[in-house]
Order: structure tokens, then sequence, then C-alpha cells
């Protein structure tokens, strides 16, 4: 309901939170505007040597890259925040949170541990090679880290937190009447995830995703350390290497432009669309949670 053209309930915001907000947007927007600015301030002769050597390997292993990391973290994260949402076993107090530690440690420290780790004469590959009855790298060894392969497997390793928090809060907000409803109707538990619950949770993972990607397109450190030309680190070469801001302030603008049409494009594919809130319905509990041996437990009313 509204009154003179506001919403019930709103009051209008004093010239203090006015002022303080149009700081902040300034604030915010200040980076960008600046960007702007270098990028147009200058010509395009830069991108004849960038579109000849650079760019486009540069893009396909951006590509590449995102692809993989947004199917692996939907995956873990969605798959991960259903488990501890909807069962019940052991230990699933403590992965409520050890599931988010990933967050804590920076993308390129974790690629040095795993690079370590998974090293073909560290302890990884010498236990595997010791039960095969291998007694050298030379006869057994898993493909090299330093790869598209083993940066998706890196980064989507590190980002899933992003779709495991959005998930898990949607499908603790998710009403239990609606999974009831579709097992009465002759759904299997995996049938009422994929036809239920999955699409009430479309908003969030797609929040949660679209931070995961936008974090994999700014990382530099990793990427750079497991070998992948992304554009990000063509972005820095063309700056630092090649002494070229300008062209480098472009090629940060191409992508700003790309993140916001994805964005912009997933937004508009789902305004049509209306996903029930927890809000407007009553009875509000999450799923049954059946044990881990396969035993259901009914949640207690």
């Amino acid at each position: 309901m509204t009154i003179n053209g506001r919403h019930e309930g709103l009051r209008a915001a004093s010239p203090a939170w006015r002022c303080a907000s149009f700081l902040i947007a300034v604030g915010v927007l200040a980076p960008v505007l600046t960007l702007a600015w270098l990028a147009f301030g200058s010509g395009l002769g830069h991108w004849g040597p960038l579109f000849a050597h650079v760019l486009p390997q540069a893009a396909l292993n951006t590509a590449m890259l995102l692809a993989g990391v947004g199917v692996l973290v939907l995956v873990i994260g969605t798959g991960c925040a259903w488990l501890v949402t909807a069962h019940d076993f052991p230990g699933r107090g403590v992965l409520h949170w050890a599931l988010l530690l990933p967050l804590a440690m920076p993308t390129y420290i974790v690629a040095f541990a795993y690079l370590d780790l998974l090293h073909p004469i560290g302890p990884v590959q010498g236990a595997i090679r010791w039960v095969l009855g291998f007694d050298s790298p030379r006869q057994f060894r898993l493909p090299d880290l330093r790869s598209i392969p083993g940066a998706i497997f890196v980064l989507g390793f590190v980002l899933y937190p992003y779709v495991y928090m959005t998930a898990r809060a949607m499908f603790m907000t998710q009403p239990a009447h609606l999974m009831e409803a579709a097992r009465t109707l002759g759904e299997s538990r995996r049938g009422a995830f994929f036809r239920v619950a999955l699409p009430l949770a479309r908003p969030a993972l797609a929040v949660g995703l679209s931070l995961a990607l936008l974090e994999t397109l700014n990382d530099i450190g990793a990427s750079e350390f497991l070998g992948v030309n992304t554009l990000t680190v063509a972005v820095y070469t063309t700056w630092i290497t090649r002494s070229d801001l300008a062209g480098a302030a472009q090629i940060a603008c191409a992508m700003l432009f790309v993140v916001v049409a994805l964005v912009w494009l997933e937004r508009n594919g789902r305004q049509h669309q209306r996903f029930g809130s927890a809000q407007r319905m009553r009875a509000v509990a999450p799923p049954p949670r059946p044990r881990g041996g396969g035993i259901k437990k009914r949640s207690s009313r």
C-alpha cells in the first residue's frame, strides 16, 4: 500500500542520511569513473597488438575458467547446503561452520598448499605410487596442477562457500509443507529436491554463483601462479610489463561491461518468475531430516 507515493511504514530519509548515502555512492563510483576516464582518454592504437597476441588466448582461458568454476561451486555449494540443512548425521553441527573455512584463506596461499601436496614428489602422489607399486614419478604421476583444470579445482574448492551460504539460508527458510506436499504426490526425496527445493532456491544460487565468478574473474595471484593467463592477468601484464596503463584500463572496462551484461541477462531471465517467501507462509520449518543411515526422523512440532 502506498500513501502519497511512499510505501506505508517507510519514512523519508533525513538530509544527513541522504548526504551520507551520496558520499558513499561517490566513493564507490570513483574507481570506476577513474578507470573509464583512463580508458577513453586514449586512442585505440593499443588494441592491434593486444588482439593479435594477448586477448584471444586470455579470453578463452577466462571463459573456460569461469565455466569450470561455476559448475564446481554450484555442485559443491548446493550439495553441501542441502546435506547439512535437510539431513541429520554425526558431525553435522561442525560442518555447518567448517564448510565456510575455505574463505578464511587467500586463494594463492591455497594454491601454494595444493601444489606442495600434489607435487609429483609430494606426499599424496608418493603414497599413491607406493600403493600401486611404482618407484618413481616417471612410472606414474597425476596431471599437472599448473593448468586450467588445476586452477578450476583450486578456485572451485576455495569459492564454493559463496554458494553454500546463500543456498543454506534459502533452504532453511523454505516451508516444510511444500516438500511434504511433493512427497504426498508421489515424488521421491531426490525428485522433490530437484522439482521443489532447487527451483525455489534459484535466486540465492544466482547471488552466490555471481559472487564466486566475480572472485574468479578478479583473481590474479592463483591464476598467475598456476600458469593460467586470464584477462585479469592480461590487465596486470599490460600495465606493468608493457607500461600501457590506457590499454589495461580499456581491457578492464571491457571486462566490467561483460559482467554487467551477464548480471542483467540473469535478472531479466527471472523477472517474470515468482518465488515463494517464508515470510508469507505459515508453519515455516526446515524439511524433516532423514538420518544418515536412511532412517527418517520427523521434526518435532
